[in-house]
């Protein structure tokens, strides 16, 4: 008898039902053996073990998402498969998921560019940065990768290039755009992806380091990566302090 845990027991026992309802659906749903033409080429044990294997590897892979990580190990954010960030802790697979759709955006260099994630903020990125590593040699779209190859989309503008240019233009009293430089946190909050802990960072930063001088340079603040400044594309401008 197998010496199963209960992740195992919980596993098997989905993989059991997923084969018998299979089995059930097409005995109910398969038509007659002299309706179809060419069943005599079908092999039913062949065709089982088909169905088999892809419940073995799906069970593999459950298994695997639900292995704790052992003492000192560490997950490589930028290159693990969605079912290897499902054993970070709290990680599910929806925001498995968009960790890799993020992260194949642009790589994270920190845990704190995962709060660029939709569903993570600075709690979870704190709470699961001692299980994380960074590849920080992964190239980023657009630049050219150690092979020699280039990445086959075009080269992205620098960030301070995408947005309004830096001469206070469309910051005029009354206009659509925020001032990062002399907006408060509440009209802060009210730019997209860009909540409590982002407004307070950005308030800090330029408390601290002088005003910005171009919303490309926006990115200084921990938390904000070159999607978020496509997100406010058009919707700040910098201004004289």
């Amino acid at each position: 008898m197998w010496d199963l845990n209960r992740a195992e027991r919980k596993a098997l026992g989905t993989a059991l039902v997923l084969i018998g309802v299979s089995l059930i659906v097409r005995t109910a749903l398969a038509p007659d053996p002299g309706e179809v033409d060419g069943i005599e080429g079908i092999d039913p044990a062949r065709d089982l073990q088909g169905v088999g294997g892809d419940v073995l590897s799906a069970l593999m892979r459950e298994q695997r998402a639900q292995t704790p990580l052992a003492d000192g190990e560490r997950i490589e954010v930028n290159r693990a498969s969605a079912d290897e960030l499902r054993r970070l802790p709290g990680v599910g697979p929806s925001l498995a998921r968009a960790i890799v759709e993020e992260r194949d955006r642009e790589p994270f260099r920190e845990a704190a560019d995962l709060e660029r994630v939709a569903g993570v903020g600075e709690v979870t990125a704190g709470r699961l940065a001692p299980w994380l590593q960074f590849d920080t040699a992964i190239p980023r779209p657009g630049l050219v990768a150690p092979s020699g190859r280039s990445d086959s989309r075009p080269p992205a503008l620098p960030a301070a290039d995408r947005l309004v240019p830096p001469t206070g233009a469309g910051c005029a009293p009354g206009g659509e755009r925020v001032d990062v430089n002399r907006a408060g946190r509440e009209e802060l909050e009210s730019l997209p992806g860009i909540g409590s802990v982002i407004a307070g960072r950005i308030i800090e930063d330029r408390t601290a380091n002088g005003p910005f001088p171009n919303p490309g340079a926006l990115t200084r603040v921990r938390g904000i990566g070159e999607r978020s400044l496509d997100r406010l594309a058009g919707r700040v401008c910098v201004g004289a302090p």
